[in-house]
């Protein structure tokens, strides 16, 4: 076979290319094992793995005090998937055995400390991991501990008297200042929420938490720490040497501040003193304090992105190995993940929490009362009710304008609540909800639904009331619908009335009504208007139920009093149209001497009616009514959104109520843009529930792992490959759109949901993250590969690719090429927020060179025919080979990494773990691209059943 020359060439470099690539894989396998070991003093010791196989976020020595960093020892999810898909991948590149134990044996460290011991399910079901643990020496906790919330650990509030805002701790207990490890801000008022970075509420005159104003709040300038260095609220260190003397001290940024205040903080305590020295490879939080998680796995939680990235490790190891154990925990990760999608499952209007103080956790959320001159008291209790407390009779609502719900004709509508008035009467309830066809607030119709009466001050039950029992409250015209109110009642007190909720009144639908128990004739009892704006009504029809025959009577416009029969009910509930022929002229007319007798009521609109026994010999009769005039249509659309809910308590005396959870259930998952699918931010669990937290931040492209929805024989979940595809490609539209150029993509989208509004225009792409946040350029990069590694998943399972996902990569690929042409072979790893990326000389960024490599090998073994795709190849595995450590120091510990500090002659050179998975995936796909070729299944056996 004959070669020309350039073709020649070419195949000898690929043969080098790929030589390269093998001996990078072989060196740098041996450089982790060198930096393999358990330190005792991070300073001195320097391991990128621990013996157990926990890979460390970073080799090198970072920082000592929480103040100044993020604990040194984390070791991350992300971190460790990434490992474990680096020799998966070096296994099957090479079928080298080395390759494929390390694999299991990182995996099997993420099972056994990530995981905390828990078992794999044998059924696809939630599993708990958490995001980082402590992968280096035993080390002291930020103290006190909070066992149960550890976010909430460190002391808080504690009052100090400042001068020019100064203060110095005091050393010893109580306050241990010579400890001090971090200080957050000083503050007038009360915490909302118990954590040393909450915000800060006023408080009112009698001493409770005032939940609409903000309170006073004073931000650190420096701390000296127990280190005795000098740090400052930006993690700088000022000085260091300072002596445990002046250790404690604190000064704020605002200089005026005198006298009392409150001041949150923590230390780093010795056991001897009662502090907690967090194990090797235990589980920990490190924001905003570093403390261990002491409780159950709902303390726990993991990376978004670095479970799905675990769902693929195991997916990988199952494709070589067919055992189940993989399979299995891939099962749970993809249901885990799945879980992530349903955003809406956590949000609630209000909500049962233990741990937060304030009861407006989610959306916007306020209390008025009527009176409005009544001003109640809301609080917690121990279980995490919201108890409201009233010193005298009045209605309290609760609101919530900003939590939205997308709603289907199966909808429930869930409200917990419970409590009794001092006479230990029961409370009246009702909910009222606001739904829209669409997101505008305009076209919102108001409904409402009354509910049982509570009768407990310990049991706070769950209503679940199905949305077609609610009814409309106004009408096209913006009049409201007369419904049974205790406040429109007035009678002699011989008379009992009570307001509460009964079941099936009109049509199966059940409501809120008012109930009278008349002993005798004797007493007098009437209806009025005065709770509408105008005060006055027609008089057209009563639905009502009596156990005896009353009369409704009026005083006409010209003075005359009549009145019509309102016939006993027989239990039933009944309609009765008030038609002025019916009326008869009743017997006493005071004033009517001379007068001719009419022979029909005159009246347009009354302001009041009566009701009164028909029979003087009757007694202990029953009146009830639900509604005057128009019968009010319930809520029977089959689409919609709830915009507003209200839930309002009445006590007849004084009272404390407590509230629960207030949602919606069997809502539609669809009420966000490019859901269900998209992985949100942020997905925190809470201890003593089965909720994901309710704030979930805003989705970046970078987050999505399109791989999770193709291992999917079924078909399942094509929906939301469906919906993250879009995602990512209307991301990268939208940044051609802003910057000219198709490839890269937009940071992040603002959802139209509450928790998203401050960080842009709902519904808006943005370059930012968490508003004018610049966005970690690394997120590109993990964008284009996630989609090159689902594009390759489906071809290689002979399944349909979708378009846009094809196109996306492409694209992607096409402007990486023109990128690295342009400037020579630079690779891009800064993508700015105003302006188009530039290369930037000496900016090796291990980490992303290996996601282009991974993406465009997978790419081309999925079959892609972008021009120029081996040029972008070849311009990666040189890139990493140029930058490839190889020092001219024998034995030199650094040697076969990559580095962006070697630090020669200290053993304190800089490698960031999560560095190795990607560049050993990206070389491995490297080997396996060239010697495989385009639609090569790089498993090399079926998919195991």
């Amino acid at each position: 076979m004959f070669l020309s020359p350039l073709n020649s060439r070419r195949l000898m470099s690929q043969k080098t290319g790929l030589n390269n690539a093998l001996s990078m894989i072989e060196g740098h396998h041996r450089f982790l094992k060198r930096s393999t070991g358990d330190t005792d003093d991070a300073t001195l010791q320097h391991f990128a793995q621990n013996t157990q196989g926990v890979l460390a976020n970073n080799r090198h020595f970072i920082a000592h005090s929480q103040m100044e960093y993020q604990p040194n020892g984390d070791g991350t999810t992300e971190g460790q998937a990434l490992h474990i898909l680096g020799y998966a991948h070096a296994y099957l590149a090479t079928k080298d055995q080395r390759y494929l134990e390390a694999a299991v044996w990182h995996w099997e460290s993420y099972e056994t400390y990530f995981y905390k011991g828990q078992p794999i399910p044998e059924t696809p079901q939630r599993r708990i991991a958490n995001w980082i643990v402590n992968s280096k020496e035993p080390v002291l906790a930020n103290w006190p501990i909070d066992p149960v919330e550890p976010t909430h650990s460190g002391f808080k509030g504690v009052a100090f008297t400042f001068t020019n805002g100064a203060l110095s701790i005091p050393h010893g207990a109580p306050h241990w200042g010579e400890y001090l490890d971090k200080a957050t801000f000083a503050f007038d008022g009360e915490l909302a929420w118990g954590a040393i970075n909450a915000t800060v509420q006023a408080v009112k005159a009698d001493g409770s938490v005032d939940w609409d104003i903000k309170g006073a709040q004073f931000d650190v300038d420096w701390i000296i720490a127990c280190t005795g260095q000098k740090i400052n609220w930006d993690g700088d260190v000022l000085s260091e040497g300072h002596p445990l003397e002046e250790r404690g001290q604190v000064q704020l940024k605002d200089t005026t501040v005198n006298g009392e205040h409150k001041f949150n903080y923590a230390t780093r305590q010795p056991v001897e003193h009662g502090g907690y020295l967090i194990p090797r490879n235990a589980v920990q939080h490190n924001r905003p304090l570093h403390v261990p998680l002491l409780g159950s796995v709902n303390q726990m939680g993991n990376a978004a992105d670095g479970e799905q990235w675990y769902m693929d490790a195991c997916y990988l190891l199952w494709r070589i190995t067919s055992e189940p154990r993989y399979k299995k925990a891939m099962d749970a990760c993809r249901f885990t993940a799945i879980e992530y999608t349903q955003i809406d499952s956590s949000d609630r209007f209000f909500r049962q929490s233990r741990a937060e103080l304030t009861p407006y956790t989610d959306g916007i959320a306020y209390q008025f009362t009527y009176p409005s001159e009544v001003e109640p008291v809301l609080a917690r209790d121990s279980m995490g009710y919201i108890t409201v407390d009233c010193e005298t009779a009045a209605q309290v609502s609760l609101e919530q304008q900003a939590v939205w719900f997308r709603i289907t004709p199966d909808s429930l509508v869930r409200t917990c609540y419970g409590g009794v008035d001092d006479n230990n009467a029961p409370l009246n309830a009702k909910v009222e909800l606001v739904v829209s066809p669409n997101k505008d607030e305009g076209s919102g119709i108001k409904y409402g639904c009354a509910l049982p009466k509570s009768v407990s001050n310990v049991e706070v039950v769950t209503h679940d009331i199905p949305l077609s029992s609610f009814t409309r409250l106004s009408k096209d015209d913006g009049s409201e619908y007369i419904m049974a109110d205790l406040r429109a009642i007035s009678h002699s007190d011989d008379i009992v009335s009570e307001e509460g909720y009964e079941p099936g009144i009109v049509e199966g639908h059940g409501g809120n009504v008012v109930s009278s128990f008349f002993p005798t004739d004797a007493g007098w009892y009437s209806i009025g208007h005065w709770l509408l704006p105008t005060e006055k009504a027609p008089l057209q029809s009563i639905t009502y139920r009596a156990d005896g025959n009353f009369n409704l009577r009026i005083v006409d416009a010209d003075g005359w009093r009549w009145w019509w029969m309102l016939p006993a009910t027989a239990g039933a509930w009944v309609t009765l149209v008030i038609n002025p022929e019916d009326a008869t002229l009743s017997g006493y007319q005071p004033g009517a001497a001379d007068r001719p007798e009419p022979s029909a009521p005159v009246y347009g609109e009354v302001d009041e009616f009566s009701i009164l026994m028909d029979d003087s010999s009757s007694t202990n009769l029953t009146f009830s009514y639900y509604c005057i005039n128009d019968l009010p249509p319930a809520f029977a659309a089959g689409d919609g959104y709830t915009l507003n809910y209200r839930l309002t308590i009445k006590g007849q005396t004084k009272f404390r109520a407590l509230v629960g959870d207030c949602t919606i259930l069997q809502y539609r998952d669809d009420s966000l843009a490019y859901c269900p699918g998209v992985i949100p931010f942020s997905n925190i669990y809470s201890e003593g529930a089965d909720q994901i937290g309710a704030w979930h931040g805003m989705p970046y492209p970078g987050y999505q792992y399109p791989f999770i929805y193709c291992i999917d024989p079924l078909n399942e979940h094509g929906a939301r490959l469906n919906q993250m595809v879009e995602f990512l490609y209307d991301s990268q539209q939208w940044y051609q759109q802003k910057f000219g150029q198709l490839g890269p993509g937009a940071s992040a989208y603002v959802w139209n949901r509450w928790d998203n509004y401050k960080y842009g225009d709902p519904d808006t792409w943005t370059m930012h993250h968490w508003g004018d946040g610049t966005a970690w350029s690394g997120y590109q990069s993990r964008a284009m590969m996630g989609a090159c590694r689902a594009w390759y998943e489906l071809v290689s399972q002979g399944r349909a690719v979708p378009p846009k996902l094809k196109s996306y990569a492409e694209n992607w690929l096409t402007w990486l090429i023109q990128f690295v042409k342009s400037t020579g072979g630079i690779l891009p790893t800064d993508f700015p927020m105003t302006e188009l990326p530039k290369p930037v000389p000496d900016d090796f960024t291990g980490h992303m060179t290996g996601l282009w490599l991974a993406g465009a090998c997978l790419a081309g073994l999925a079959g892609s025919q972008v021009k120029d795709l081996d040029y972008l190849i070849e311009a990666c595995v040189t890139e990493l080979q140029n930058n490839y450590v190889v020092t001219p120091v024998p034995g030199q510990p650094m040697n076969g990494c990559w580095s962006p500090a070697v630090r020669l002659g200290t053993d304190n050179g800089m490698f960031f773990g999560f560095w190795a998975g990607e560049i050993l995936r990206g070389l491995s796909l490297y080997v396996l691209y060239r010697n495989l070729g385009p639609g090569a299944n790089i498993y090399g056996a079926p998919m195991p059943v």
